[in-house]
């Protein structure tokens, strides 16, 4: 193991705390910003490299951590993704959309790129590792999909993962003999890579060709539709942005639509044009919007297009179905 450093502000004015942690914090950290809630701060940072991986543990009293959305990472730092192992206590870590809220024994995977923050309301303990983009990546593919996604103590992977942190967490006594951390290191990533292959909720379970399985096709269809139905008014609504809300591939998407017989642009097509046409049905007898003020509320931003489809889907114009001529 490298050497070994360890950080604290117990012996630090209280009215110094806040200043002096987010000090040793960026030095470990870059771009991340912590906010006690209290003046009685306490705080205790153990940090260690790993081969080409860095190791921390850090115990904390209540507070937030953010990644700041401005700066940079340092010129001669690759990026790196990071895992945050709930070793003690609980936290919310929210990143890209997502909340993970761990508890002892889960864990969730972080892109340093990206903002994030975590927040923990009691003394929290966690085991952070930094794991270089170009390593990680040469055992998961697409870590991304994991990012903010709730890793449960309760999975034979994640218990494996854990026990090796805890048994790795920066200790003195660690062998020195040349060629140790490395070969650490790559078990390490070893077992990282397993737990994300485990990890069923984040990826549905395929046969040998990388096609869903049935259960889980169904499943994931299931979560597009209603994905959908909840953000039909967004008129940038796509296979991309549902793929990234569900923490899945755009390709397993496009499959979820095959099944149904469809594609994601057809099909977010035809749910805005029934949403427009029970709302146009509504306003036969109440005070209801313009015609291009549905339109636009259902997610249509081109008045033409709409116009052109609505009449291609339902045989009469919209202002005409909205007069009642249209088949019950």
């Amino acid at each position: 193991m490298g050497l070994m450093e360890r950080f604290s502000v117990d012996t630090i004015a209280p009215e110094q705390r806040r200043a002096c942690w987010n000090d040793i914090v960026a030095q470990a950290f870059p771009n991340v910003a912590v906010d006690p809630r209290d003046d009685g701060f306490t705080a205790h940072l153990v940090r260690q490299p790993l081969g080409r991986l860095d190791f921390a543990y850090v115990n904390s009293s209540p507070a937030k951590v953010c990644r700041l959305p401005q700066g940079r990472p340092h010129a001669a730092e690759e990026p790196y993704f990071k895992i945050h192992a709930q070793h003690r206590g609980s936290s919310l870590n929210r990143q890209g959309g997502r909340e993970a809220w761990l508890n002892d024994g889960d864990w969730t995977l972080c892109d340093s790129r990206s903002p994030y923050s975590i927040a923990f309301a009691d003394t929290n303990q966690m085991l952070v590792v930094k794991l270089p983009q170009s390593l990680l990546t040469r055992r998961v593919a697409d870590p991304e999909r994991l990012v903010g996604v709730r890793m449960g103590a309760d999975r034979p992977e994640s218990r494996m993962l854990l026990s090796l942190l805890r048994s790795l967490a920066p200790q003195a006594d660690l062998p020195t003999e040349p060629g140790w951390t490395g070969a650490v290191a790559d078990i390490l990533l070893d077992v990282v890579a397993l737990a994300c292959r485990g990890d069923a909720a984040c990826e549905p379970a395929s046969d040998g060709d990388g096609v869903p399985a049935r259960g889980a096709l169904a499943h994931w269809t299931r979560q597009v539709r209603g994905h959908v139905d909840a953000h039909l008014r967004d008129p940038c609504l796509n296979s991309a942005r549902i793929a990234t809300a569900l923490g899945i591939s755009s390709r397993y998407v496009q499959m979820a639509f095959a099944s149904l017989g469809t594609t994601a642009t057809a099909y977010i097509l035809a749910r805005r044009l029934e949403l427009a046409a029970a709302t146009l049905r509504q306003a036969r007898d109440a005070a209801g919007g313009t015609i291009s003020d549905i339109a636009y509320d259902v997610g249509f931003n081109d008045l033409s297009h709409f116009s052109r489809s609505f009449r291609a889907h339902f045989g009469v114009s919209p202002r005409a179905y909205r007069a009642g001529r249209f088949a019950a």
